[in-house]
This record gives C-alpha cells, structure tokens and sequence, in this order.
C-alpha cells in the first residue's frame, strides 16, 4: 500500500490529519514527522510515496526537505502547506506546475483530492522533482532569508536571499546579476539550502521574476546553438522578413500604421517607437502595457491596470517555463479572458513585453503575427 508522509511541529494538528484519513485506510497509509530531520529518517526507513509538509519547523524546516527532496529522491510527489502573501503571488507559483500547495487553515476535502491525484501512478497534476525556479519563488514568497547552493553536473553557483529578496549570486569568476542568470538557466539541478545569508549589501538589483526570464531566454539560447550550430546573436536581424499578413489576412504594414495618428511617447529607440505606431494601428486594442523584462513601464496607452505591467512579467516568466518544459518552437503568445469578456494578450520579445487588451470579436492570432517581427528586433541596449 502506497504510504504518504506528513510533516509538520504541531502534533494536535498531525492528530487531527491522522483521524480524518482513517476513512481513506484502504487506499492509503500515514506515518508522520515533526520536522524535517525526522522526515529525511522516514524516508530512509519507509517506502514514501508522497510527502506533505509545513514549511515553517524547527531544526530542519520545510524549505531544507523540499531542497534534501529534489536532490536525494525527485521522483517523490510533494504537497507544501503553508500560507502565501497575496493571490497574484499564489497564482504564479500555482503556474509553475512543480508541486502542489494548500493553505492552512486545511481544507481537508481538497487536500485529500491532491493526495490521491499525487499518488495516481501517471499523475498529470505532479511533475517529478522541484524546479529551481518553483523553489526560489518560494523563497521569495515566504521572505527566506538564506544561502542556496545549486549543483548542475560539475558546475556550482550560489544565490543569497534576504528576507525573501534576491541579494546577490556567485559563479566561477562572476557576481551579481550575471552569475544569477547563469545559475538559473542549468537544467537538471541539485539543491542544498543553508538557513543563513552572509551578504548584507545587495549587488542584484533586478527583481526575481525578471532574473528568471532572462536565464529562461539564456537556457533557449543555448539550446538553439547547440541544435544550430550557433547563437541567437549570430542572427542577421536585416534579413528578418517583415511580412505581416496571416493566412490570407492583411495585417497593418509600417506605410499604413504611419497614417494613423502616432501615440504619444517618450522614447527615443526608433525600433520601439515604429513598434507603438503600428500597435496603434490594429482594430480592436483597446489598451495596451509595453514594459522591458524587469516590469519597468516603457508605454502606455488606453487605460490599463495599474497592475498590468507586473501581472505581464510573470505571465512571461510562466510562459517561457511552459514553452521549455514542453518543447514548443515557433511563435507564441499568452491569451487570458477577462471578467467583462475582453481578452488580454500578451507577446514576449527578446528584451520587451507587451500586453493588450483586445475586444471580444478581436482575433488575436493576426494581432500577434502581425507585432512579432518588429517586437523581436527592439533592442533597449
């Protein structure tokens, strides 16, 4: 019989989980730990399959297991208990897919229907393993102050963090924010995690979420030059066919997005603003968020969300975790529907992003064949 491990310092609670499962004896079994030291020895004596843990204990607490998990046993399925800061915060680590998570208070309802998905042989809502990301995101969401050691093969780097804020990076020779987008691009991953953080000052500037979509972009950069031959930078831009039409159907060309009246902007990068004119020129946008990858606005238009630019980022971050975990090539966007009907698309380029909310009879394919040419030749260096 398959056997689940829950872990967490609060023995009334653990009781109160033990008596509620005796109604579920006949497809699973219980064993329990009170911190994470005495799960790793469970583990160890116990065929496991699934773990359930707290993340705040004494000793070794829930992020260490989660870390030891990855390393020693990535088959294992895990359910992280545990309350995080806001929705928008729990919807971008829910879109990572890695593990699965529950709030306390418990519902117990919901957290038996994750159990039993979990231990489902062919699970679809479980991925072996914890990503790098999923796991920094954590930290970030539970303001972790600690050191995180990452193992890729040969190769070591290490990330610090202050009360849930990326602080600084170290790889080989390199600090700071490159050693950081370095790091997070390896595949297949060790983590160690040491709750302690000897760096004060922070050289890293950048927020986490765009720290993770430049190493996404770096990880596809390298795989393109080793299935190629050679780098995304190898690339003739002036070569790139400016063709917007879509199966038979006109896009806006530059000539005519120029007869339209131009958007008011400040920017001075000609690519970016030829970009904005010819957003302006498609039926149906509504509003629209440009932003570079660090979710600084760089234009605006219409009346978006205050919100938008962020939201935008992590979608991209998600995005580009998905296109890579599933192999997707060729172009991409993200579609969301609102709650008044109108959708909101969004298309990621090399160093911007744009979001757009379009109306309800707006197709959004022709939009964003029609943007992706230009989008991917701005450049913000």
């Amino acid at each position: 019989m398959k056997k689940v491990l829950i872990v967490d310092d609060d023995k009334s609670f653990l009781l109160s989980l033990i008596d509620g499962f005796k109604a579920y004896e006949n497809q699973f079994s219980i064993t329990t730990a009170n911190d994470g030291l005495e799960a790793v020895s469970a583990l160890q004596e116990h065929d496991i399959s699934l773990v359930l843990t707290d993340l705040k204990m004494p000793n070794m607490d829930g992020f260490e297991l989660v870390a030891h998990l990855s390393k020693t046993m990535p088959e294992i399925p895990i359910i992280v208990m545990t309350a995080f800061g806001t929705p928008q915060m729990e919807s971008n680590l829910r879109e990572m897919g890695t593990f699965q998570y529950i709030e306390k208070p418990i519902d117990f309802s919901l957290l038996v229907e994750k159990i039993l998905k979990g231990l489902q042989p062919s699970s679809k809502s479980f991925i072996s393993g914890v990503s790098l990301s999923s796991f920094l995101q954590l930290l970030e969401l539970d303001r972790k102050t600690c050191t995180v050691t990452v193992h890729s093969g040969a190769q070591k780097g290490i990330i610090y963090f202050q009360d849930g804020e990326i602080f600084d990076a170290k790889w080989n020779n390199q600090s700071g924010s490159e050693a950081a987008f370095e790091i997070v691009s390896w595949k297949n991953v060790e983590i160690e995690l040491e709750n302690s953080c000897s760096v004060k000052e922070a050289k890293i500037t950048e927020s986490l979420g765009f720290i993770l979509l430049e190493g996404s972009r770096r990880q596809d950069e390298n795989s393109a030059a080793a299935e190629n031959g050679g780098t995304l930078d190898d690339l003739n831009m002036e070569d790139i066919d400016l063709d917007l039409s879509n199966d038979g159907e006109q896009a806006a060309t530059v000539e005519e997005a120029a007869t339209h009246e131009p958007i008011q902007t400040e920017s001075s990068n000609p690519m970016l603003d030829q970009f904005i004119v010819m957003l302006s020129s498609f039926q149906g946008v509504d509003s629209a968020t440009i932003s570079g990858k660090d979710g600084k606005i760089l234009h605006q238009s219409g009346n978006p969300s205050s919100h938008i630019a962020n939201f935008i980022t992590y979608v991209a971050v998600a995005a580009e975790q998905i296109k890579m975990a599933i192999g997707a090539a060729g172009g991409q966007y993200s579609l969301f529907t609102t709650t008044d009907g109108a959708k909101l698309l969004i298309l990621c380029g090399p160093e911007v992003i744009v979001g757009m909310q379009i109306n309800s009879s707006a197709p959004p394919e022709p939009i964003a064949d029609g943007l992706r040419p230009v989008l991917n030749r701005i450049s913000l260096s």
